[in-house]
């Protein structure tokens, strides 16, 4: 399967970025991915979620994702994620491989895909009989239900015993109109690439805050923190998306805002932005994820990630953030859920005749 899986991420690259040879920093990245696949045997586990990606698109549906499978280039590459977690140059995201697979690169894998609620079933049932075709026995419970939202969950173990991945099946409720609009308006939603119009994206989350996509907090809220980042591009989108979730002391979010610049590479709203940003300042990489994982996962801030810190002179005001975060969602989230709810408000902005006639049913 492995021949496969190099098949796909490399005929897909040299479509997108160019004939042999690739970019170096695309190829490296790439070499970097493979290897790992192949020495963790993860191919099995990256050709069942690309099945299961397909099987959702012979519906007519997309799939979204939750958590950092988004973190992968092969996953981008292979279609089994909208997530290009390469540089911006590349009308990427710039996210660090290591959020999925760790530091080491041999972390047990964690794959979350959102499927549209009227396939959910389907889409499990599949996705068991893709087990059964590799020999991998049935070894979780069936379908739970929380909050309206459906979950299905199965263990991915290698012939030899050694857990490979969980893959998890999640319900999202906003694929179904995005198809819908799609069939309706005859149109696909614009590829993101970075160089969205401003006045659009400020339109797009005036949408957002009317559908009330953000009810988790309160208008207010999301006013204060809209006047202070005025998003008028998809990657404020995306530090919004980070930001409503952020959780630490009752204050942190007016801390993360006060010190908000014209630079919003220094704002914290994933937990990769800490390791990029610890990087720049020329941290090693090892350490850099460290404080990555003991922030947003609230695993504990040591004095010795703290003095690695202060030598490469990291504000004082960043210090202290890191140290009342409690939970941070990694980037390739943030920019799954942004896409989703980006590309329902373009329809919004570009067709809203059709876009009213699909959304009144599914408003709650």
């Amino acid at each position: 399967m492995f021949d496969e899986v190099k098949r796909q991420a490399l005929g897909k690259a040299h479509l997108l970025y160019g004939a042999n040879p690739l970019p170096k920093e695309i190829q490296e990245r790439l070499d970097l991915e493979l290897d790992a696949i192949l020495a963790n045997g993860w191919d099995t586990v990256y050709v069942i979620a690309r099945k299961l990606a397909d099987k959702s698109r012979e519906y007519g549906y997309m799939t979204g994702f939750r958590g950092c499978i988004g973190s992968s280039l092969v996953a981008f590459l292979m279609e089994i994620t909208q997530c290009n977690p390469l540089p911006q140059k590349y009308y990427g995201f710039n996210i660090p491989f290591e959020t999925f697979a760790g530091v080491d690169f041999n972390k047990e894998l964690d794959i979350t895909l959102n499927v549209a609620y009227d396939i959910h079933k389907e889409i499990c049932e599949y996705l068991d009989e893709l087990l059964k075709e590799e020999g991998i026995d049935k070894n979780s419970g069936d379908i739970e239900q929380s909050n309206g939202i459906y979950n299905f969950k199965r263990t991915i173990v290698s012939k030899e015993g050694k857990k490979l991945a969980t893959i998890n099946i999640v319900s999202h409720k906003l694929l179904m109109p995005l198809k819908e609009l799609r069939k309706l308006t005859k149109v696909s939603p614009r590829w993101i690439r970075g160089d969205e119009k401003k006045e659009d994206i400020i339109k797009i989350v005036d949408i957002l805050i009317k559908e009330e996509f953000y009810g988790c907090v309160s208008l207010e809220r999301m006013l204060d923190i809209i006047s202070k980042i005025e998003i008028d591009t998809f990657e404020k989108l995306y530090i919004l998306q980070g930001l409503i979730y952020v959780i630490g002391a009752s204050n942190i979010l007016d801390k993360i805002l006060k010190n908000v610049t014209s630079d919003v590479s220094q704002i914290i709203s994933s937990r990769d932005d800490i390791m990029i940003y610890l990087m720049q300042k020329g941290m090693d990489r090892r350490t850099a994820y460290s404080i990555m994982e003991g922030v947003g996962r609230k695993k504990g801030f040591t004095k010795e990630m703290q003095t690695a810190m202060v030598k490469l002179e990291v504000p004082d005001w960043y210090i202290n953030l890191c140290q009342n975060i409690d939970y941070l969602f990694p980037k390739a989230h943030n920019v799954g859920y942004a896409m989703i709810e980006y590309w329902l408000g373009w329809y919004g902005v570009h067709y809203p005749e059709e876009y009213e006639k699909v959304m009144q049913k599914w408003r709650v």
